[in-house]
């Protein structure tokens, strides 16, 4: 699941999964959203490669395959019909499901503190996750203009299955015939992470990095569209894609906290102020604008999006204040695609007005946070090769909302920045499986190169070598 992934809503089910896998690879890895499954190959009957460069990154087809609601197929479908001949139902003689496996090794630059405040030793410095994830996919056509990327994972943390990133599509062609345009995409996604519709890797639910740790220092903030919502909101949008070019799309959020129990009905009832996260008041509304071009091996992208969400902090009922977050967001992707050479260039930058109504959680009523990440990345034959990142985040001062005087989470100085650079190299035996490695280095973390904490932790001890191993079948 970003992954860099999303918050995944637990479901209190037993599980007990059979696992039979040999692996020739000494360690694994974080679970990771992935939108590259082998159900997609299955139902099309083309190669992982018409679709992505190495997964999950897509092509320019792949994006034209999603923006079509997933619903090319070369598989054989029951198509009952009325007596007046009219379609009731298409369904796939082979259903497009996938299992998606990742295993882990995590080492930081320096263990955290031992979880006892009795004792003065240091808890390990690695950790092995297998599985760190493992996942159930259905991915394809469910009928005539309907499509679906649903995912089911299992989490070690919690020995838990729950819902991940998820997506239902319908899309269609029209033409504007009266001002030239002879062909567009219409569609509508319900979804539960917002970017997670988006057809660009310059996004953040589908950017890179792909996969990382669950292990490492969380920053003290985040954006609210990197992952602030994953999962714990449902949205409506509808999309144009008009001449092959434009791009553009609106709709709105809703909180759709699926975990909580309410406790006047003991079911899932109306979120109150016991919710455990931020609920949205009424709706938070997203847009989305892109233009594309494509020529040869190559295709250009660069576009906006962002989201206004008015929240409920946990503990404030409906008639209390409001902490309204205001993300706008510029992004861009380059890609060269050829059989030898694969070239990606993405970024993306995040302007967010954090406004606080409830002062009892800050110093100052309004914050701003600006986070952008610009990934470069080549690859061999989709054999070789790997990725380079420089990522940055800068903030208003602010010590109530950055947990001043709070041992390796907090900002000693009540600065969220962060600075830092992320390598990482891959080798893929096959199509649909990965190995990696990638290494992570903090200049600054919570506001300070050194002693950044106050409790004598420096940045660069939050440095992360993550080994892992990625499959899909």
């Amino acid at each position: 699941m970003r992954a860099r992934i999303g918050r995944i809503v637990t479901i209190t089910w037993p599980l007990a999964f059979a696992i039979a896998i040999g692996l020739a690879a000494t360690a694994m890895l974080r679970l990771s959203s992935a939108n590259a499954t082998p159900g997609f190959a299955r139902q099309t009957g083309l190669s992982c490669q018409a679709c992505h460069t190495v997964f999950p990154e897509l092509t320019s087809f792949g994006r034209r395959f999603k923006m079509n609601a997933y619903v090319f197929s070369n598989v054989r479908q029951l198509e009952p019909t009325t007596e007046r001949g009219e379609k009731t139902l298409s369904l796939s003689d082979l259903p497009p499901i996938s299992v998606q496996l990742q295993g882990s090794n995590t080492w930081l630059g320096k263990a955290i503190p031992d979880a006892n405040p009795t004792l003065t030793s240091l808890s390990d410095e690695s950790t092995t996750e297998f599985p760190q994830a493992l996942s159930l996919f259905y991915t394809g056509k469910i009928a005539d203009y309907l499509g679906s990327f649903l995912q089911l994972t299992w989490i070690q943390t919690n020995n838990a299955v729950g819902i991940d990133n998820s997506e239902l599509r319908f899309a269609n062609h029209g033409m504007f015939e009266s001002i030239g345009v002879r062909d567009f995409i219409y569609g509508l996604s319900v979804n539960n992470n917002p970017t997670v519709q988006d057809v660009w890797n310059s996004t953040p639910a589908w950017g890179y990095p792909f996969i990382t740790t669950n292990v490492g220092v969380p920053p003290v903030a985040a954006p609210i569209l990197v992952g602030q919502l994953s999962q714990e909101s449902a949205g409506l949008s509808g999309y144009l894609f008009l001449s092959n070019h434009l791009y553009v799309e609106g709709g709105g959020y809703w909180s759709a906290q699926t975990h909580f129990t309410n406790a006047t009905t003991g079911g899932p009832g109306p979120l109150d102020s016991t919710a455990p996260l931020m609920r949205i008041s009424g709706t938070a509304p997203y847009w989305r604008v892109a233009w594309e071009e494509a020529w040869g091996y190559h295709s250009l992208s660069v576009g906006t999006y962002g989201i206004v969400a008015p929240t409920h902090p946990t503990g404030v009922g409906n008639s209390g204040p409001l902490n309204t977050f205001t993300d706008i967001a510029g992004d861009a992707q380059y890609q060269y695609v050829s059989d030898d050479h694969l070239v990606s260039v993405y970024g993306t930058w995040i302007n967010e007005h954090r406004h606080f109504n409830n002062r009892n959680l800050v110093d100052h009523e309004d914050n701003w946070l600006n986070s952008g990440s610009l990934t470069a990345s080549y690859f061999f034959r989709r054999k070789y090769g790997g990725y380079v990142e420089a990522f940055s985040q800068t903030g208003t001062t602010d010590h109530t909302l950055y947990a001043s005087g709070t041992q390796v989470l907090g900002s000693a100085n009540g600065k969220p920045n962060v600075q830092g650079y992320r390598f990482e190299l891959n080798f893929l035996p096959w199509l649909n499986t990965k190995l990696g490695v990638q290494y992570t280095v903090y200049t600054r973390f919570n506001g300070r190169a050194n002693n950044y904490d106050g409790f004598s932790r420096d940045a660069h001890n939050n440095n992360i070598v993550f080994l892992y191993v990625w499959t899909a079948f």
